[in-house]
C-alpha cells in the first residue's frame, strides 16, 4: 500500500512539474506545447510499465525511459532548471527499487554526466548558468536519494520481522504440536508402565500370597488331624497358622493399596511417605526418609520401580528380619538417582538373594542400573541401588 501511494505521488510530481513548466513562459511555441503533452502522457505510460516491472530486474527500463523524458524538457525548456527536480523524483524511486549496487553507481555516473551536459547545453542556449538553483537543485537530488535509500532499508527490515515472525510462528506451532504429542506419549509411557506394574504386582500377589494359602490351607489340615491325637501340637500349628494369615492379609493389602495409589496419581515423594506411614501403622516399623536433589528428575518408571524396592526391603525387614526401625535415603544428580534402606534387624551372615531380592535386582538391572545387598549377622540388612539418568544440555550463544 505504501509503494503504491508512493508511486503514485511520484506520477502526480511528474505531472504538476510538467504543467510548472508549460506554464513558466509567457508566450509558448506549439513544440513547446506538444512536448508538455507529450511527456505528461509518456510519464503517465512509464508509471505503468514501472507497476508492472517493479518486482523484476526491468524497472531500470521505465526509469531511463523517463530520463529521457526529463531531457526533453532541457532541449525545450533551457531557461528553466526544474529539471532537477524531475530527476529528483527519478532519484527517489531508484533508490527505493534498486538492490543492486552496480545499477545505483550506473544510474548516478550517468547522471553527473548528462548534468554536466544540460549546463553546457543551457549556457550555449542562455549564455548564463544558474549555480545558485544548480545547487540548491542538486542538494534537492541528494535528499530524495536518502529518503529512498533509508525508505528502501525500512522496508526491507519489515519485510524481513515480517519473514521471521511467520518462520517464529511456525516454530511456535511446530513446537506446540510436538508438546502435544510429548505429553500423549509421557501419559501412554505412564499408563502402559502402570499396566506393567499391577500384572507385576498381580503375580507377586499369585506367588507369594497364594504359596502362603496353600501352606496355610496345609497346616490347618495338619492341625485338624492333631486335634484329637496331639492337642498341643495342634494349638502350635493353629498359631502358626494365625500368624502365617495375618502376614498374608498383610501383603494383601498393601498390594491392593499400590493397586489403588496407581490409579490416583501423587508425587513420588508423597507415595514413600505414604508407603512408610501403613508400615508403621499396620506392622510398627518406625522410619526416617530423607531426599536430597531435585525429584522431579526421575523418569516415571523409574519412580515406579524406587516404590516396589523400598516396598520389598521394608517387607523383608519386617517379616525376616523383625526390625523396629529404617532409614530410607535417596540422592539425586543430573546423572544418577541413589537410594539406601537400611533397617535395624537380625541380619544375616551370608546374603542369599531369594524371590524378593532377584525381583529387585531385575527392576534395578531393567534400567541399566546396580544393586547391592549388604548385611551382617546381629546388624541389620543395606539395600544400596543406583539408576542412571540421561543428562541434557542446552548451549546457548558462544562460538
Amino acid at each position: 500500500m505504501k509503494l503504491t501511494f508512493l508511486s503514485s505521488l511520484r506520477l502526480v510530481m511528474f505531472l504538476f512539474i510538467s504543467y510548472i513548466y508549460y506554464s513558466s513562459i509567457p508566450e509558448h511555441t506549439t513544440g513547446q506545447l506538444i512536448y508538455a503533452a507529450a511527456a505528461a502522457a509518456g510519464f503517465c505510460i512509464n508509471h505503468l510499465m514501472l507497476a508492472t516491472t517493479r518486482g523484476n530486474k526491468y524497472y531500470p527500463i521505465p526509469l531511463a525511459l523517463d530520463s529521457l523524458l526529463i531531457l526533453g524538457f532541457v532541449y525545450f525548456f533551457p531557461e528553466s532548471t526544474l529539471y532537477l527536480i524531475l530527476f529528483g523524483v527519478n532519484a527517489v524511486t531508484l533508490f527505493l527499487l534498486a538492490e543492486s549496487k552496480r545499477v545505483l553507481w550506473a544510474f548516478s555516473l550517468s547522471f553527473f554526466i548528462v548534468w554536466g551536459a544540460c549546463i553546457y547545453y543551457i549556457y550555449l542556449a542562455t549564455g548564463t548558468v544558474a549555480i545558485m538553483e544548480n545547487t540548491i537543485n542538486f542538494s534537492f537530488i541528494v535528499f530524495e536519494a536518502i529518503v529512498g535509500r533509508l525508505i528502501h532499508q525500512l522496508l526491507r527490515a519489515r519485510a524481513k520481522i515480517e519473514t521471521q515472525y511467520g518462520e517464529l510462528k511456525d516454530t511456535h506451532t511446530a513446537l506446540k504440536d510436538a508438546h502435544e504429542q510429548l505429553h500423549h506419549y509421557s501419559r501412554q509411557v505412564e499408563e502402559l508402565t502402570q499396566v506393567r506394574e499391577r500384572n507385576r504386582i498381580s503375580g507377586e500377589i499369585h506367588d507369594t500370597v497364594g504359596h502362603k494359602m496353600t501352606a496355610l490351607l496345609i497346616q490347618l489340615q495338619v492341625a485338624k488331624e492333631l486335634l484329637e491325637s496331639q492337642p498341643d501340637k495342634s494349638r502350635q500349628t493353629m498359631q502358626l497358622c494365625e500368624e502365617l494369615a495375618r502376614n498374608t492379609l498383610q501383603e494383601i493389602r498393601l498390594s491392593v493399596r499400590t493397586l489403588k495409589d496407581d490409579n490416583e496419581p501423587q508425587s513420588f515423594v508423597t507415595t514413600v511417605r505414604k508407603l512408610l506411614e501403613d508400615y508403621q501403622a499396620m506392622t510398627g516399623l518406625a522410619s526416617n526418609f530423607s531426599v536430597k536433589g531435585d525429584v522431579a528428575l526421575i523418569p516415571i518408571s523409574v519412580q515406579l520401580d524406587m516404590t516396589r524396592i523400598i516396598q520389598e526391603s521394608i517387607t523383608n525387614a519386617v517379616r525376616h528380619g523383625q526390625a523396629k526401625e529404617c532409614r530410607v535415603e535417596m540422592e539425586v544428580s543430573a546423572g544418577a538417582v541413589r537410594i539406601m534402606i537400611q533397617d535395624d534387624g537380625a541380619g544375616v551372615a551370608k546374603v542369599s538373594p531369594g524371590f524378593g531380592l532377584k525381583n529387585m535386582r531385575d527392576r534395578v538391572h531393567e534400567h541399566g542400573g546396580t544393586i547391592v545387598f549388604e548385611s551382617t549377622a546381629s546388624q541389620g540388612f543395606i539395600v544400596k541401588a543406583s539408576f542412571p539418568l540421561e543428562e541434557m544440555k542446552w548451549q546457548l550463544g558462544g562460538a
